[in-house]
């Protein structure tokens, strides 16, 4: 990698963290009952679309980012070590709603690819 290349995965990733920041201030200025992070991906999206496409440094950092995206996870797993003993006198509630949660989310989805299903193939057919 250059010292170019590199400069432009800083900029990406600084323009990834920026986005990040800005959709907390919105979400903490207008008091969304939205998450900061939900909101900076729309502002992303957003920039993206008004930019056309996705930009190469960009789309780098965001490969890199997905293929590690494993080792985010270690901060909440630690999270949960330190508080074991909270976790354990809650894990049947914890258990049950991750069940609960997921079952509900898998019918969700289901639903979601049903209905666009339906709706491609009237399209499709010219209704």
């Amino acid at each position: 990698m250059t010292l170019r290349d590199a400069l432009f995965a800083a900029l990406a990733f600084l323009a990834l963290v920026a986005c990040n920041i800005a959709g907390g201030y919105v979400a903490a200025l207008l008091r969304l009952p939205v998450p900061g992070t939900v909101i900076g991906i729309l502002i992303l999206l957003g920039a993206l679309l008004a930019y056309g496409r996705v930009p190469d440094p960009l789309r780098r950092v965001a490969v890199f980012l997905l293929a590690h995206l494993n080792l985010l996870y270690v901060p909440a797993g630690v999270g949960v070590l330190a508080y074991v003993a909270l976790v354990r006198n809650d894990l049947w509630p914890i258990v049950v709603v991750l069940f609960v949660s997921t079952f509900l989310s898998m019918i969700a989805s289901a639903l979601a690819f049903h209905w666009t299903a339906k709706l491609t193939a009237r399209k499709e057919d010219g209704e």
